[in-house]
């Protein structure tokens, strides 16, 4: 019994011997491949693909979308009285408007100067969206609809101070259909 277990012992050895020798060629090889395919590096070709970069990245106004987006769903689960919706919109506006400051910090003003983003977002975030924060979790509608008003305040002065006064925000009375259920006594599906 133990010749027979040592026999085994051994040719699992050898097999796993050769299957990691064949792994390793494997891979080998398909290293060098991907090697001779790459061309090499150069200042023109960093060049184009700075360029096909900027062809395929959104424009600065994509988080904005989303944003307003998340602040209409916003409206309507607190309208709705759904505070734990409202708090997960509350928080996916606020990171969509950091995501905004992070890739457009500096935007030109209406008066042709940069405009201090993470400035004007650090105010709003420590005005309005953090007393919409508190009002949600304290659950008060009549508090919420004013505050919220507030927030569209802000967002239209940045509006305006970004040279765009024709992006003038309003309570939403309509929105498309949500995949959602805003009804917070829901219970299908379960």
């Amino acid at each position: 019994m133990s010749k027979a277990s040592s026999f085994r012992n051994a040719a699992l050895v050898v097999l796993g011997a050769i299957l990691g020798g064949l792994f390793v060629a494997s891979w080998e090889r398909t290293a060098a491949g991907a090697r001779q395919n790459n061309p090499p590096v150069t200042p023109a070709t960093i060049q184009a693909d700075v360029t096909r970069l900027k062809d395929i990245t959104p424009p600065f106004s994509h988080p904005m979308v989303d944003v307003a987006m998340f602040a209409a769903n916003l409206w309507f689960a607190g309208d709705r009285k759904n505070w734990p919706l409202a708090n997960y919109y509350l928080g996916e506006l606020r990171n969509r408007l950091g995501w905004e400051v992070r890739l457009n910090p500096s935007p030109k003003g209406a008066d042709g100067n940069p405009m201090d983003m993470k400035s004007i977002f650090d105010g709003i975030d420590t005005g309005s969206l953090t007393k919409l924060k508190t009002i949600i979790a304290m659950k008060d509608s009549k508090q919420f609809a004013m505050e919220y008003k507030n927030l569209l305040e802000d967002c239209y002065s940045c509006h305006k101070t970004a040279g765009r006064p024709y992006l003038r925000p309003m309570v939403p009375v309509a929105g498309p259909q949500p995949i959602l259920n805003l009804d917070p006594g829901a219970t299908w599906p379960q």
